[in-house]
Order: structure tokens, then C-alpha cells, then sequence
């Protein structure tokens, strides 16, 4: 559908075959700005940030709510989600997200000075 959308010039060109040019060259332009239009939209809403799934996930920040050394519970984004990191953590530290492996997150405790002000 999307190849449709962005092929608007060329599948308006027979306007040119049916119509005499003082009809088809307003309808051709008409044609012209709304594919502008569209490719313009389309541009500014693939350049977004992602904001749902896992790749959004990367880079949020929790906080601990239960730990069991290495194996923890964390608070990101209102959800309560299992995690896992390389450092101890505990209950009330904040973690980054790192990576999401199926239901379970793998976090990196931030220290003092990873802390964002």
C-alpha cells in the first residue's frame, strides 16, 4: 500500500490521456502537492522516536522494587518486569535497561555518577 501512496505521480500521469491539457495540468498539480504532502508526513513520522515494544524499552530507567542479589523485580514505565544484571542490586536502586530477552530485562545499576540531575 505504501508503494501505492508514493507512486501517486507516476499513477496520475494518464490524467494527461483522458483529459485535454487545460483539465490535466490543474488535476496533475493537485496530484503533485498532495504527493508532498504525504512523502512529507511520512518523513516526519519515520524520523520519531520509537515509542512502543521492546526497542523502546532500551535506555529507560527503573527502580528496584525486590532483589535477590543478581535477580531482581524492577519498576519501569508503571510495569513491574524481571531483571537481571552483572551488578548486586537493591531494593530502591535505579538500573538502565540495557537489553529486553523475552520477559526479562537485563539491567546495568547506575552509580552516583550516572545519575541523570
Amino acid at each position: 500500500m505504501c508503494h501505492l501512496i508514493l507512486m501517486m505521480p507516476v499513477l496520475g500521469l494518464p490524467v494527461f490521456w483522458l483529459w485535454p491539457m487545460s483539465i490535466a495540468v490543474p488535476v496533475y498539480t493537485v496530484i503533485i502537492v498532495l504527493s508532498v504532502v504525504v512523502y512529507f508526513y511520512t518523513v516526519r513520522a519515520m524520523r520519531r522516536p520509537v515509542q512502543t515494544g521492546s526497542e523502546e524499552m532500551l535506555r529507560s530507567l527503573g527502580e528496584v522494587r525486590e532483589a535477590r542479589g543478581r535477580i531482581a523485580r524492577v519498576r519501569v514505565h508503571g510495569e513491574i518486569w524481571n531483571a537481571e544484571s552483572t551488578d548486586r542490586l537493591r531494593k530502591g536502586g535505579r538500573v538502565k535497561i540495557l537489553s529486553v530477552d523475552g520477559l526479562t530485562l537485563r539491567v546495568q545499576l547506575l552509580r552516583s555518577i550516572d545519575r541523570p540531575h
